[in-house]
């Protein structure tokens, strides 16, 4: 039976354990265990499970990891390994979607750098071997053929996210655009638009993969692609305005403007309000990538954007798999999504 709040009451301190937490709801340490572990095939009645979780967080009681460790003999923390500014909002959604996934599992992140040094002794694979990390995700991270051999000789647990990998042996969490690229360019289509401009910084090319997107989706949709409004912004900070000029100059309005960067398309839109340009009248504007400002711009800004989170909670829960041993996917492909935003979303009322 459980017992009531307030009945018994041990005293906080800094060493609350999982007995404490069992003695203030009445019921057995092993159950404090099955719940806060989440241990899967034991049958716990809800209201003993939510008593649980209330003392526990009443208590201020936090797992000793360290403790556990030991006994599991396992580090109880996964390496993070990325090529990209780990303060960027691509890493950081990523980040969120791993550190929910592994909280789940009482697992903890540890960020790794130095992976430039030779196959076998980039930090991250040093952690794996003194048993500070379980396991690795690599996020946008490049990998060459001689990392991906040592690791797997050596079977240590590994994941890919977005990264290209031709080794059939690595799990890997890959990005599909295309039904979200084919969802925009027919939302302009719809829209009146027919000539449909691609912008792309000097980060990306027509060797990039979104600007094939882009002609497919044309494409698929029964347009053209103008190959004189497909514009590569060689300098982008230096003489934009110009470029911009001469773009419009070529475009004419009522045109609609697909960019492979969420900062072109930001300066476009700044452009375009200097210049008195109506958008989306006469000019709609959407950006290929994901944005923590596409809300607050004005307008606010259409994206083709990618499951960000997603891919950091699935590839986490990849790695997990390989860990316990489970059989899995080689290959987890999620899908990106069209936001339309005011950037692109026609007033039919407006004169063009």
């Amino acid at each position: 039976m459980l017992a009531k709040k307030g009945v018994r009451r041990v005293k906080r301190s800094k060493n609350v354990s999982s007995r404490d937490v069992a003695r203030e709801v009445g019921v057995s340490q092993a159950t404090v265990s099955y719940v806060l572990n989440n241990v899967p095939g034991i049958k716990i009645k809800p209201e003993t499970r939510q008593a649980v979780l209330e003392a526990a967080k009443r208590l201020n009681y936090h797992p000793n990891l360290i403790a556990k460790s030991m006994r599991l003999q396992k580090s109880m923390s996964i390496g993070v390994v990325s090529d990209k500014n780990v303060s960027s909002y691509w890493f950081m959604k990523v980040l969120e979607g791993i550190k929910d996934a592994v909280s789940n599992k009482n697992y903890s992140i540890t960020l790794c750098f130095n992976k430039t040094l030779d196959d076998r002794n980039a930090e991250h694979l040093n952690y794996y071997r003194s048993n500070r990390i379980d396991g690795i995700i690599f996020a946008f991270s490049s990998l060459s053929d001689g990392q991906i051999a040592y690791m797997l000789d050596n079977n240590i647990p590994f994941v890919v996210i977005h990264s290209n990998v031709k080794n059939e042996m690595v799990r890997v969490v890959k990005t599909d655009m295309t039904n979200a690229m084919l969802q925009a360019v027919m939302h302009l289509k719809e829209q009146g638009f027919e000539k449909i401009a691609y912008l792309s910084t000097g980060s990306g090319d027509k060797w990039d993969r979104r600007y094939p997107e882009y002609v497919k989706a044309i494409e698929g949709c029964g347009m053209k692609v103008h190959d004189d409004l497909v514009v590569r912004f060689d300098a982008f900070e230096e003489g934009t305005e110009g470029i911009f000029d001469g773009f419009m100059a070529k475009a004419q309005v009522p045109c609609a403007v697909i960019s492979d960067s969420n900062n072109l398309a930001f300066s476009l839109l700044k452009y375009a309000a200097r210049k008195g340009i109506k958008v989306p009248e006469q000019l709609a504007v959407i950006a290929i990538g994901s944005s923590r400002f596409a809300d607050l711009s004005y307008p606010s800004l259409s994206t083709v954007q990618a499951p960000l989170y997603e891919m950091g909670y699935k590839g986490a829960e990849m790695l997990f798999d390989i860990m316990d041993g489970n059989i899995i996917n080689d290959v987890v492909t999620l899908e990106w999504s069209f936001a339309p935003r005011d950037s692109s979303k026609l007033n039919r009322n407006a004169q063009l």
